[in-house]
């Protein structure tokens, strides 16, 4: 029953499933179909590992395709050990050194693409490291930026405040004088006013002493001349 399963399998995970306990298998013919089926499956990986390659596909798509393609390495070494095991007593040195050559090409065939498949990796990862300094520094020149821009904005209000306080004081400045003129006007006015007041009272004064003082020097001549008049009479 198993036998007629094996063909129809896609992949070592199932054939695993089904064949849980390999070390329970003295079947050498099933052994062999196992060994031979799990290699396909192993070249199979490998073979979409390096087609992931070339796309130039993403670094965890690369790596879950290298994970699948190691641990269907590690079966195909178990079912091949345990074929050879079984096959021994009846092989020649021949024999076993033409197994040995087998699964030796198979190791340097699967160390050939997981050194390719790490020199991918490595140099994905040099351009993501490459892509996160330019992003880093991209962030630094925005960052120094933004803190060019929000120290221009500090001494722009900085510089308006001042503004502010100049003109201010200017205009302080300005009404203290403006009251400061305008009381010396009015002070001047007042002074101005108080001399005009003198000026008009000396004016109505010396008016008014002139006037008694012709007053007086008519009376004065009108006395003059009755005299003569009185003294002829006598």
């Amino acid at each position: 029953m198993a036998q007629s399963l094996i063909p129809a399998l896609t992949s070592i995970d199932e054939e695993e499933e089904i064949l849980s306990d390999l070390k329970s298998i003295t079947d050498l013919d099933l052994l062999k179909r196992l060994r031979t089926s799990g290699k396909m499956v192993h070249t199979k990986a490998g073979k979409k590992l390096m087609e992931s390659i070339a796309a130039k596909e993403d670094r965890d798509t690369v790596r879950a395709l290298r994970a699948v393609y190691v641990r269907d390495f590690d079966l195909l070494e178990k079912r091949h050990d345990h074929y050879v095991q079984y096959k021994a007593p009846n092989y020649s040195q021949d024999d076993l050194d033409g197994e040995k050559d087998w699964i030796q090409a198979v190791i340097y065939d699967h160390l050939a693409i997981l050194a390719k498949c790490d020199d991918y990796l490595a140099l994905t990862n040099s351009r993501s490291a490459s892509v996160v300094s330019r992003a880093s520094s991209r962030h630094s020149s925005v960052s120094s930026r933004q803190a060019k821009i929000h120290e221009a904005e500090r001494k722009e209000k900085e510089a308006e405040l001042m503004l502010q306080q100049v003109e201010d004081e200017t205009r302080r400045r300005e009404e203290e004088d403006a009251k400061i003129r305008e009381a010396e006007d009015y002070k001047r006015r007042v002074e101005s006013e108080r001399k005009q007041r003198e000026i008009r009272d000396e004016i109505d004064l010396q008016r008014l002493s002139g006037a008694i003082m012709r007053q007086q020097l008519n009376d004065l001549t009108v006395d003059d001349q009755a005299v003569p008049t009185r003294a002829s009479s006598f």
